[in-house]
């Protein structure tokens, strides 16, 4: 019998080049000196917390043309499959204590977009994959040519003095996209 799906199963992790070095190095030693801290490198705790991701829809929109006739007819032109998707990939990402993982997304976004940085898009594209009831990995989609869109904003308030789950959202756009089906 078929199950219901379920929202939680995919794994979803930025690569491990994603965080620049010299972020790293500005990073990893705060996160090494917190007692009982398990996450010791930048992009373990930026992979950690990923609450959840948005995949991109797909969309045609049909050629309409009049016939002879008067009436409305709506055709499919040939069109590169590429073209379809929105190409927008949201990852909504939990805040822990100080913020510190804003903060890291905040600097590697100043970083990808510094006048300096020669190269526009993120060191390698990125990967979503798709869990079956087993936990095997049913579909690999990929992202490639992929660029820091937007960066969320840090909400803060006086009223609020409660600990509880808090996200932001990051946006990337990407100008590929490969998926394949596995059933092995």
């Amino acid at each position: 019998m078929l199950q219901s799906a379920r929202s939680n199963q995919f794994i979803f992790n930025f690569p491990r080049t994603f965080v620049p070095q010299e972020i790293a190095d500005r990073y990893d030693p705060y996160l090494n000196k917190i007692p009982g801290n398990l996450v010791t490198k930048s992009i373990d705790l930026i992979n950690y917390s990923v609450q959840s991701v948005n995949f991109p829809s797909a969309e045609y929109t049909p050629v309409e043309q009049l016939d002879l006739g008067g009436l409305k007819r709506q055709f499919r032109s040939s069109v590169n499959t590429q073209e379809l998707f929105d190409k927008t990939l949201t990852v909504s990402m939990r805040l822990f204590d100080g913020f510190i993982n804003y903060w890291m997304m905040f600097d590697i976004f100043n970083y990808y977009y510094k006048f300096q940085n020669e190269n526009a898009y993120l060191p390698e594209g990125m990967r979503l994959q798709i869990l079956d009831s087993d936990g095997s990995t049913f579909v690999t989609a990929e992202m490639r040519r992929v660029l820091f869109q937007t960066m969320g904003s840090l909400d803060l308030s006086f009223a609020e003095n409660t600990s509880d789950i808090k996200t932001f959202d990051c946006t990337f756009v990407y100008n590929e996209l490969f998926t394949k089906v596995d059933f092995d």
